[in-house]
């Protein structure tokens, strides 16, 4: 035994973890405003800094390159041809200015055509520009390259020296220290201003989804603050448009609330008011037995007492079945594919001794069809016996009623699958057939109403189980001179339920 109670332990356990770790995380309405506005405009900040530092470089790249062309050409005003051979002649003063630079180094170097150097100040690598076939004598080819563990930017360019016509490769390097600092600066002159603009834009944008909020809170104080007795609507005045579909769908549940509790408080009422009439004639009717001495007269009172028992514990029955046709117990789980005439067979089965002591010619027409719906059993069991009941009690003794099941399609050859109770007694006036259905309300009438009186709840219950199953009810005069047809048409209920169930099969073609 203690092993079961271990598993079972272990498995409510583990489904505990389990709808722990499914549960959904549910974010707060200001954050998911705040993330889907400035999750994009910190995207668009950064590829706005992204596009701002390469254009940056661009632009340090080709203001720095203009002044390395001119360095090239400076040297190139150098270059002379002396007893047939070029030489740079580049005095010490010239080289030192042409390197006076605060911040980079700078390195040149001059090789002939066929690549030997003419002059240089160190070794400037090769580049795929090196080859004098590859360069142009009139715009200079870039490339980069290392020297000394620094990273250049080198300028390279084709020189004819003018007297000689000897061609040679003029190059010249700079390391890119300033250009990086250009680039840095016009970057933090542009994205730190852009910056604080974001930050401008995302603390507005806070501001203004809290303003924007109010209404919700005011909304959510104005209804925590209400007493369960407060059920009036909220004002939908000064609320914003967006919200006032919510307001008004607050409203439509306060309103429905307000009219389930007066039912309740009704039938509450109805309840006490309707048994407490059985039960005072219990107590009197004890009361009175106590004092008789003559046997018959005990035997008498005690077929009273009879008589309110069994009418109370009907009252009591009736009560509990209502309660358990309200819309919110009954669950769609239970309903199944039902057959009318079976239901109807079973319930013709329990109330044909109640007719036969009355004296009543009770029949049954079933289909000869199954006339397939989904519903509850239980619950279709208690509206067929309702009707077929309140038929035989109201009733004159020696009367007829007829209960059938059918089916009949409509001009839009939609099957209508119909159960109806038919009797000859007095009727129902057509003023008072759409008050029967109320709780507790019965037909002012004399005769075998007065005398067969109910509780007045057979025909609310009969209504509230339609409901459930999207059927529908009504009273039309019976075909004789005198009587009732109470008829429930499942034309929707069959639908409505397949669909609601899962099931695709057509009524028809369910076994």
């Amino acid at each position: 035994m203690s092993a079961v109670v271990e598993d079972s332990s272990d498995k409510s356990s583990a489904s505990g973890r389990e709808r722990v770790r499914t549960r959904p995380k549910t974010l707060s309405l200001r954050r998911q405003l705040m993330q889907w506005l400035m999750i994009p405009i910190l995207v668009l900040w950064l590829v706005g800094a992204l596009v701002t530092y390469a254009l940056a470089i661009a632009f340090a790249t080709e203001g720095y390159d203009q002044a390395l062309v001119d360095n090239v050409h400076s040297i190139a005003s150098h270059i002379v041809a002396s007893d047939g051979k070029v030489v740079v002649d580049l005095p010490p003063i010239a080289l030192e200015i042409l390197k006076d630079n605060v911040k980079d180094k700078l390195y040149y170097q001059v090789k002939d055509e066929h690549g030997k150097v003419i002059a240089s100040d160190t070794r400037i690598p090769e580049s795929e520009f090196g080859v004098v076939e590859d360069l142009s004598e009139k715009e200079p080819e870039y490339s980069y390259g290392r020297i000394r563990g620094e990273e250049v930017r080198i300028a390279s360019l084709l020189f004819r020296e003018p007297r000689s016509g000897a061609r040679v490769v003029i190059q010249v390097a700079e390391t890119l220290r300033a250009r990086e600092e250009f680039a840095d600066k016009i970057l933090i002159g542009v994205v730190g201003p852009q910056l604080l603009i974001v930050m401008g834009i995302g603390l507005a944008i806070f501001l203004g989804i809290r303003r924007g909020l109010t209404p919700l809170n005011i909304l959510r104080d104005e209804l925590a603050m209400r007493t369960p007795h407060d059920l009036g609507p909220i004002p939908e005045e000064d609320v914003p448009r967006e919200v006032r579909t919510l307001v008004s769908a607050i409203n439509g549940l306060l309103h429905r609330l307000h009219l389930d509790i007066e039912a309740q408080r009704r039938f509450v009422a109805n309840a006490a008011h309707q048994l407490r009439t059985p039960v005072a004639g219990l107590k009197t009717q004890t009361e009175l037995a106590l004092r008789q001495t003559d046997p018959a007269d005990i035997k008498h009172a005690l077929k009273q007492i009879r008589t309110s028992a069994d009418r109370a514990a009907r009252l009591t029955n009736q009560l509990l079945t209502l309660a358990r046709t309200e819309p919110d117990v009954q669950d769609p789980r239970t309903r199944l594919p039902l057959d009318l005439n079976e239901v109807a067979k079973a319930v013709m089965g329990e109330l044909v001794p109640q007719a036969v002591e009355r004296n009543i010619d009770i029949g049954f027409e079933g289909s000869a069809e199954a006339c397939t719906i989904f519903g509850d059993r239980w619950a279709l069991h208690e509206l067929c016996s309702n009707l077929v009941e309140n038929a035989i009690r109201y009733t004159q003794d020696g009367g007829q009623v007829t209960v059938r099941v059918y089916t009949v399609v409509e001009k839009e050859k939609e099957k209508e699958h119909i159960f109806e109770v038919e009797d000859n007694g007095p009727g129902i006036p057509e003023l008072e057939r759409s008050r029967v259905f109320e709780r507790f309300y019965r037909v002012p009438d004399e005769g075998s109403l007065a005398k067969n009186s109910g509780s007045g709840l057979g025909l609310a219950i009969v209504r509230e189980i339609a409901n459930a199953h999207g059927a529908d009810v009504k009273i039309i005069s019976a075909r004789g001179q005198s009587g009732t047809i109470v008829q429930v048409r499942f034309d929707k209920a069959v639908k409505a339920n397949g669909a609601v169930h899962g099931d695709q099969r057509s009524p028809e073609s369910i076994p």
